[in-house]
């Protein structure tokens, strides 16, 4: 019996496991301390943003920018129809009015219908699977209406705008370290901006909000948001090796360009962008569902594209008409192995069965 791949993994090597025992034998208190603020640092200065807050993950993130932002009830947030729950959860917990906007063939959220809604507060522009779509005109849009951008780069890390990289669009930008990120820490967020009113703000509501440090006397609401120490150890010995990391998807995206056959189509990555998953559109739901059977015989694990937000039920009350490609384009999407510890005789295999 062949050895089964993974859809995903994360990749944990012995220098990870260095860092983690060092950072044990240290005497650290383990919760958040020097090892996140090194973490904070080594993420602002890769994308040149001037603040960067730890948070537990990325749907907190997301939340505590919104908050930061002033966003709450009776303000309309645009999100993409595409995109992981939490972006919209993280709406929804502000008290704010989510608005579904459809993509476009990069899977990101579409310029064109986002101009043809009205009375926004904020946009949430997801650059999905590491492609960053209209995301550089979507902010251009955003400052001369008004309005506020949120950049959700969980996929992101390594990609870029052109001259910008991931991680530095709109007035307040979030990450996550999951295990399926290109770095991973188990879980753990961060937010980035260069306004330190917003940087201010998050601070003190993910300590408390106290009135000085180690102060049980505080100046309003605020919650415990904090990671811990032994993450960020985990973290920066991660984003050591982000370069490599990088390096490493880009091969496994070669190595599926130069197997695949042209029956099936490989959603394309630019120069710049650096692939999360490999996502594979096929035909018709019915060859994508024979594709995944086949490979599932292999011990091949597959993944389906995050299904529409119009189509979640308790999401209804937020569908609209315009949601047309996203809804018909999720129905042929497969999300490959794409782990970053694949080889390319894995690659090979996985290819050839698709291509049967």
């Amino acid at each position: 019996m062949s050895k089964k791949i993974n859809q995903i993994e994360p990749l944990i090597d012995k220098r990870d496991e260095k860092a983690i025992t060092a950072y044990i034998q240290s005497g650290g208190w383990i919760t958040e301390h020097r090892e996140t603020e090194k973490l904070e640092n080594n993420i602002k200065r890769y994308v040149d943003r001037k603040y960067a807050i730890a948070v537990p993950n990325g749907t907190i993130a997301i939340y505590l920018s919104l908050l930061s932002l002033g966003i709450t009830k009776g303000n309309r947030v645009a999100v993409p129809n595409l995109t992981m729950i939490a972006t919209i959860n993280a709406i929804l917990w502000a008290g704010a009015t989510p608005v579904l906007v459809d993509v476009d063939e990069s899977l990101c959220m579409s310029l064109e219908n986002l101009k043809k809604i009205k009375n926004l507060s904020a946009v949430i522009f997801v650059p999905l699977n590491g492609r960053v779509g209209s995301g550089k005109q979507v902010e251009k849009w955003c400052i001369k209406n008004k309005i506020k951008l949120i950049e959700d780069s969980a996929h992101a890390l390594g990609s870029s705008y052109q001259h910008k990289k991931c991680g530095k669009l709109g007035d307040l930008s979030v990450f996550s370290f999951t295990p399926h990120k290109i770095i991973t820490m188990g879980q753990g967020g961060m937010v980035l901006t260069d306004k330190k009113t917003y940087s201010n703000y998050i601070k003190k509501i993910k300590t408390f909000n106290r009135e000085s440090d180690k102060s049980d006397f505080h100046k309003g609401f605020g919650l415990n948001f904090k990671i811990t120490d032994l993450q960020a150890s985990i973290g920066n010995s991660q984003f050591s090796k982000l370069n490599e990391h990088i390096e490493m998807k880009r091969k496994i995206l070669s190595h599926y360009r130069n197997n695949i056959s042209d029956n099936n189509k490989i959603i394309e990555f630019t120069e710049k962008e650096v692939p999360w998953f490999i996502d594979i559109h096929f035909k018709n739901r019915a060859k994508r569902t024979e594709a995944i059977n086949k490979l599932n015989e292999k011990q091949i694990e597959t993944r389906l594209s995050y299904p529409p937000l119009s189509k979640q039920k308790y999401l209804k009350k937020y569908s609209n008409n315009n949601l047309t490609y996203s809804e018909r384009v999720y129905e042929k999407i497969l999300w490959m192995p794409s782990s970053l510890n694949l080889t390319r005789k894995n690659i090979v295999s996985v290819c050839s069965v698709i291509n049967e």
